[in-house]
């Protein structure tokens, strides 16, 4: 889909609208016509979910996945008495603005996946709610929702029981493997890929062994001319599109040496690794020092002041995984913009204002800056250091990889000389070209 064809705007149409004095308007494929605004690719979406109960939208961020949905609830407005939203909690200030701008015909409840997860009280309190009325409930950033045995996927399955109709929507529906795609088919609908997770494993991954001194290690590994299969079973529920930003788009890397303490202490976390790992041989001690070391890597103050000096006086944007490695990075900057989970949300609200005008760095830490903002009006992203999980460094990406991006996008990405963040590396490759493969199957017209 080329960068004209998502910006073409398309004729008004009329159909049902339940409790608005509006005229009413019918849903793409039920006599209706086309929406005026929308792109050939929310355009294509609406027709392929219309007759569907159940959809997920794998739009890359900066699509209007948001509009998506809107539009898909006011189709069904005649059918439905409200709309229940969850999201990242971090995001829903922004969900709100965009069901406000596109104009939501039916009451929307929204809700944040921490919040069902952490509060009892809410979670029943919605559960009862969407009990007594027919319900569109929406799963956005639906990768949250990944793992079968967090409270949040048990809590949204059980509220899913009770909704009419279902959407998900994630610009990144693979981060890790395969099993992302089943947890987010199987909430929509068990009967989708119709498998238990045994029947999965076997179905989609292959067994492997080893046999050392120590034992037997065995691992599966995704097989990949399964893919082909798992997509047929997908297909007819899916719409997937890339975005085209139309400029051009460069990745860079820089390595940085890493102090001689840093050093000391890199080996002394490996050294302490082997040993408990000679004694007991417990698999959460290679997490804990993979951890470990990722973070000694990313707080050496010789690398985060060499990353300083490449962003100095630079308006552009700064990903990083810890407080004190943003903070080290913000002590050797003359100027900059800074922020965190812990900064207030009318503090937040007026830096990012600034960052509009202000020809100097913004630090963002993941879990703040790479959901929902639309950062367009930069067009740089330096990742001070890398997380393991592939879905954060491409929605960091695409704070500023969005449509209406005018400037050429570049990326660069900071890594130490110690060889845990060439494993960072090579581990979100990896996932890369998995997530592509499975892009594959589903759009041969992607490039590999």
């Amino acid at each position: 889909m080329t960068h004209a064809e998502n910006r073409r705007h398309t004729a008004a149409a009329a159909g049902p609208g339940a409790g608005s004095s509006r005229p009413p308007r019918t849903a793409p494929g039920e006599g209706g016509g086309r929406l005026a605004g929308l792109t050939i690719a929310q355009e294509s979406a609406l027709k392929r979910f219309a007759r569907l109960k159940v959809g997920a939208a794998f739009l890359e961020q900066g699509m209007g996945k948001s509009r998506l949905a809107v539009e898909l609830a006011n189709s069904r407005a005649h059918r439905l008495d409200a709309v229940l939203w969850v999201a990242p909690y971090s995001v829903l200030a922004t969900v709100q603005e965009e069901a406000a701008k596109w104009d939501c015909r039916l009451p929307v409840r929204y809700v944040g996946y921490q919040t069902l997860s952490q509060s009892d009280r809410a979670y029943l309190d919605v559960l009862q709610w969407a009990k007594g009325r027919r319900v569109m409930i929406v799963a956005d950033e639906s990768t949250f929702i990944k793992r079968r045995d967090s409270k949040r996927h048990q809590r949204l399955t059980e509220i899913r029981k009770h909704a009419d109709y279902a959407l998900v929507l994630t610009g990144t529906p693979l981060t890790r493997d395969l099993w992302d795609l089943k947890r987010q088919m199987d909430w929509l609908s068990p009967k989708i890929i119709g498998t238990d997770d045994r029947a999965f494993r076997y179905r989609y991954f292959t067994l492997h062994k080893k046999v050392t001194h120590e034992g037997e290690r065995v691992w599966f590994e995704v097989y990949a001319p399964n893919i082909a299969h798992l997509k047929s079973l997908m297909e007819p529920y899916i719409f997937e599109a890339r975005l085209d930003v139309g400029v051009p788009e460069t990745s860079r890397e820089y390595e940085h040496e890493v102090g001689a303490r840093t050093q000391t202490a890199y080996q002394q976390e490996r050294d302490n690794f082997l040993d408990a790992w000679a004694q007991w041989g417990e698999e959460i001690a290679l997490y804990q020092m993979l951890g470990n070391l990722k973070r000694i890597a990313a707080l050496d103050p010789d690398k985060c002041a060499s990353v300083a000096q490449l962003v100095s006086g630079r308006p552009t944007i700064v990903f990083c995984q810890y407080l004190q490695e943003q903070q080290q990075i913000a002590d050797n900057l003359t100027d900059c913009l800074l922020i965190n989970g812990s900064t207030p949300d009318t503090e937040r609200d007026e830096l990012f204002r600034r960052s509009r005008a202000e020809e100097v760095p913004l630090l963002l830490t993941y879990g703040t800056g790479s959901y929902g903002l639309n950062l367009q009006h930069r067009s740089s992203c330096h990742f001070a250091s890398l997380p393991f999980d592939f879905g954060q460094v491409q929605q960091a990406r695409s704070r500023v990889r969005r449509m209406g991006q005018t400037r050429a996008l570049t990326y660069a990405t900071h890594l130490s000389d110690l060889g845990i963040d060439q494993l960072v590396v090579r581990n979100l490759q990896k996932k890369d070209w998995l997530s592509r493969l499975v892009r594959h199957e589903i759009d041969p017209t992607t490039i590999l």
